[in-house]
């Protein structure tokens, strides 16, 4: 027998006696356990014999709801009782993906030295769990079922099916009645082992420790193993700067960053749209392959008007340009549900930044002046592009968005890149190392006083700061090699 399918049954005998222990105990079983005749479960509560019915869920939930207590609740408000015979874990997706990525180099390892054929199956194994950790955002592993106990009576029947209607509605967890002769055995014969055939060790991380279905992970403390998560929407109202020389990580941190806000948005529609302005090509190719949709400006930008705060706007925007910009505003919104790229790579270096600036510029006024249907992120790498001239354009989607709903991320070189009215509308700060001593004094701009650690820091480690709380030193997940495979992009063009 598989070795995690005795660890299942282990699980659910011992939860199911801890349950009946815990019952004795309190003097609220007057019965014990019995399977009778036609070996239903039947036990006496208080005086009331009540039945119990076993129901296994078809799918895990996919949040980090308190899935147990919130079923429990359900049950005490229809008068009856659940306890849980189930395998489900709660995992932290960073902590996983940590272990899941040392096994990979294991593997790896191994089938260079040796080209075995059995290190090799087993390392696209681990690299497709990898990647399905990624995509899914899954906080649990396993399987979940319920025995319900329901009082008996002519009603019990009806009460099962409320419950199930109610458990779907409410928490979005699937059940369905289990085939047999409704013991604990049959149920045990119809969980399935913990989801992989890998036998991989399973992470079980204490309550205290999950991370929010919200959170964003940026990587993890330098001084430890403590995954470092920001949440959605807070950690975002006030925008983002992220600030680096080339090469040092913040392109793949946009990537990681866009791909998680960009499941958010597929699974939970918030953020309504993740708006990714890419001038040089980097972010599209990594994130085309992750599902993203790639619109190409070719001649026009839409804007929902031309005129009054608009036309302010958009000469703002054609100052970035080195040159005269054939790029022209159109009526329309930039505004679409979903996970979109900009991408302004095919134009002259004068019209993308352009082209760029127009976009914000659009997003300014649409946000003020009608409802937007949702939150918007944006995302703009070569931040510096776009803050030429009066930059009136940044400046105003930066301090229109905190309340308006658009929550900007953005990422240049240097601080001196963009103006100070964006450093000043700016919560998150991220900053690379550095190999300057005008780099780390640039830094302090961003409320860095411990910006010496910047010349000490490899390439991926960074300082997080939040707020007014202290800088964190942080370790960027390199999700350049999680976005290295996927499927291929849906190209669209603008008028």
């Amino acid at each position: 027998m598989n070795p995690i399918d005795l660890l299942v049954a282990a699980l659910a005998i011992v939860s199911l006696f801890l349950v009946l222990r815990n019952m004795i105990v309190s003097g609220e079983l007057r019965m014990p356990l019995g399977v009778r005749g036609s070996r239903e479960m039947k036990i006496k509560i208080g005086g009331t014999s009540m039945k119990g019915y076993v129901l296994l869920a078809e799918r895990l939930p996919a949040g980090d709801e308190r899935v147990s207590e919130r079923l429990v609740e359900l049950a005490k408000s229809m008068r009856a009782s659940a306890t849980f015979v189930s395998s489900m874990i709660k995992v932290e997706a960073g902590r996983l993906l940590k272990y899941l990525d040392e096994e990979i180099k294991k593997a790896e390892l191994a089938y260079t030295a040796t080209k075995h054929v059995k290190y090799a199956e087993r390392l696209r194994a681990l690299q497709e769990l990898y990647k399905r950790v990624v995509r899914d955002h899954k906080a649990y592993v396993g399987s979940l079922a319920v025995v319900l106990w329901v009082p008996e009576g002519p009603e019990e029947q009806r009460v099962v099916e409320a419950y199930r209607t109610l458990a779907e509605a409410e928490l979005g967890v699937s059940l369905r009645p289990v085939e047999g002769d409704g013991s604990v055995s049959s149920l045990l014969a119809h969980l399935p082992p913990l989801e992989t055939s890998l036998n991989v060790k399973p992470i079980v991380i204490s309550e205290n420790h999950i991370v929010d279905k919200r959170g964003v992970v940026v990587g993890k403390r330098v001084d430890g193993e403590d995954v470092v998560v920001l949440d959605w929407p807070r950690d975002f109202e006030a925008h983002m700067g992220v600030f680096g020389p080339t090469g040092r990580g913040k392109t793949v941190l946009l990537a990681g960053l866009s791909l998680q806000l960009g499941i958010l948005s597929e699974s939970r529609l918030d953020p309504y749209m993740v708006m990714i302005v890419d001038p040089k090509g980097d972010l599209k190719s990594l994130l085309s392959k992750a599902g993203a949709r790639v619109v190409r400006v070719e001649e026009c930008v839409p804007v929902p008007r031309l005129d009054g705060i608009a036309e302010e706007l958009l000469r703002s925007s054609r100052e970035t340009g080195w040159g005269r910009s054939s790029i022209r505003a159109c009526e329309g919104s930039a505004v679409e549900r979903g996970f979109v790229i900009y991408d302004l790579t095919d134009l002259p270096n004068e019209d993308r930044n352009v082209a760029a600036s127009m976009l914000l510029s659009s997003l300014v006024v649409e946000a003020s002046e009608r409802q937007l249907p949702g939150r918007v992120v944006v995302v703009l790498d070569e931040a510096w592009r776009i803050a030429q001239g009066s930059a009136q354009h940044f400046t105003m989607v930066l301090r229109e968005g905190r309340s308006k709903g658009v929550h900007v991320i953005y990422a240049t070189q240097s601080p001196s890149d963009v103006p100070q009215a964006v450093l000043d509308n700016t919560r998150v700060m991220v900053a690379f190392g550095g190999f300057t001593r005008n780099y780390v004094e640039l830094a302090r701009r961003l409320g860095l006083e411990s910006s010496d650690q910047l010349l000490r820091m490899p390439v991926g480690e960074a300082l997080l700061k939040i707020g007014d709380n202290p800088p964190l030193p942080v370790s960027v997940y390199n999700y350049k090699a999680i976005l290295s495979e996927g499927e291929r992009e849906e190209v669209v063009k603008t008028a």
